[in-house]
């Protein structure tokens, strides 16, 4: 039997237990509850080569970052948008026929182009997508210009596709913040016209 000493400890414990499933359970409370809520799906596509550089950013490091990137630089629009990254696997490209804007991530090495090539060969077969390439883990600058304007070339030659280039994300490091900021805010321009783009040639058909 507990000694009596023991009894406001057990009763705090007690009542923790009882109210702790507020805590797990329950989302916190919008801060912005004037605004609308709505939920952008951007879809990623991983081309990622099996060398994938240890050094590189990572796809999962990725989907993270911009995913909170995105969040942050646009709380402050009227929708109040809730952004959410889904990686598409190729075998089930056609579940995300009405995603307008895709977002390739790529390794920048030769297989991390190939990749990507076939990855937008199969999903440009909706006419109406368009595609932003990301690469990383290239060992300097111009490497990286040398994997985009490769891809590119590619894809306007044999695919009639114009790619949106949107350079190379290193690792985190000392510019990290700022170059996801230009990404997330070049992302964001490029999957609001494209959105609307694809609605308006739906509309008028």
């Amino acid at each position: 039997m507990h000694s009596p000493a023991w009894r406001p400890a057990q009763l705090h414990t007690e009542r923790l237990a009882s109210i702790q499933h507020h805590f797990i359970d329950e989302r916190p409370a919008d801060s912005n509850t004037g605004k609308p809520g709505v939920t952008h799906t951007l879809p990623v596509h991983m081309a990622v080569a099996a060398g994938h550089p240890s050094n590189a950013l990572q796809p999962h490091y990725l989907v993270d970052a911009l995913t909170r990137q995105l969040n942050i630089q646009t709380s402050a629009i009227t929708e109040h948008p809730d952004w959410h990254l889904e990686t598409i696997p190729l075998e089930h490209e056609a579940t995300n026929a009405n995603q307008g804007f895709i977002l390739v991530f790529a390794t920048a090495n030769l297989e991390g182009v190939r990749l990507a090539y076939s990855g937008i060969k199969m999903l440009s077969a909706t006419p109406s997508r368009r595609f932003g390439v990301l690469f990383s883990g290239a060992r300097d600058a111009e490497f990286a210009r040398l994997c985009q304007e490769r891809l590119a070339s590619g894809a306007r030659r044999f695919l009639g596709i114009r790619l949106h280039e949107l350079g190379q994300l290193s690792a985190p490091g000392p510019n990290f913040s700022a170059d996801l900021a230009r990404l997330a805010e070049a992302v964001h321009r490029l999957w609001g016209t494209h959105s609307i783009h694809n609605q308006l040639e739906v509309d008028h058909t």
